[in-house]
């Protein structure tokens, strides 16, 4: 089935609308990104399936950017992805890990690329450590 699809490799190529705060697909296609020279993501998405972009709270729009930014969207789309299927530790940080990657190969800034990261590695560790608790 997925030889058949488009396959998209950068966040220009995305087949994406805005409808309200989340970039769906408008159509369906292969989604696939080399992290390393051994590391490769591959993900077939439909048409409808959607994401929320970047996830930056408000308040820090207009020093980080917009979360539906195009820069941010190649990153933001793996990173909630990859969060989504992970069930461990391990799993979250190679998510966050991949976030910071990608942003960088994107050229977002070194202190907003940062930024994101620590955030999301605090926004881990806060979540992480309420599944412990309860």
């Amino acid at each position: 089935m997925s030889e058949h699809l488009p396959l998209i490799t950068r966040a220009h190529e995305m087949p994406v609308c805005l409808h309200g705060d989340r970039l769906t697909f408008t159509t369906d296609c292969l989604v696939a990104c080399q992290i390393s020279e051994t590391a490769m993501l591959e993900r077939v998405e439909a048409a409808g399936s959607s994401y929320d972009g970047a996830s930056i709270p408000r308040l820090f729009w207009s020093l980080i950017g917009h979360p539906l930014e195009e820069q941010f969207r190649w990153a933001s789309y793996w990173h909630d992805r990859l969060c989504e299927e992970s069930s461990t530790w391990s799993g979250r940080r190679f998510a966050d890990a991949t976030l910071l990657v990608l942003l960088d190969r994107e050229r977002v800034a070194y202190w907003r690329r940062t930024a994101m990261w620590i955030a999301v590695r605090m926004y881990a560790w806060g979540i992480w450590s309420w599944r412990r608790r309860r």
